[in-house]
């Protein structure tokens, strides 16, 4: 269960700190000819964004959701599994 927990804390962690350099580096990017809308459905658009942030959502996103991914499929400890085969 700890690996478990350790896992899934790395993983969010590394996802903020992602979130935070992004957020960070977006700053500088006022200049930036090339800008998207998302369409989020509903009717409804995000504000004209610079491909990079919309890459680096996404990147985070990937990595939050398979490091959530991974912690959930982390094997069963060994003494709990001992406990099961004793019944």
């Amino acid at each position: 269960m700890i690996h478990r927990l350790l896992l899934l804390g790395t993983g969010w962690g590394v996802g903020l700190l992602m979130l935070l350099s992004l957020s960070l580096g977006a700053q500088n990017l006022e200049r930036s000819s090339e800008r998207l809308r998302l369409d989020l459905g509903f009717g409804r658009n995000t504000v004209p964004l610079p491909s990079g942030v919309i890459i680096g959502v996404g990147l985070i996103a990937g990595v939050v959701a398979g490091s959530s991914a991974s912690a959930l499929a982390w094997p069963r400890s060994s003494s709990a599994s001992a406990e099961e085969e004793r019944e």
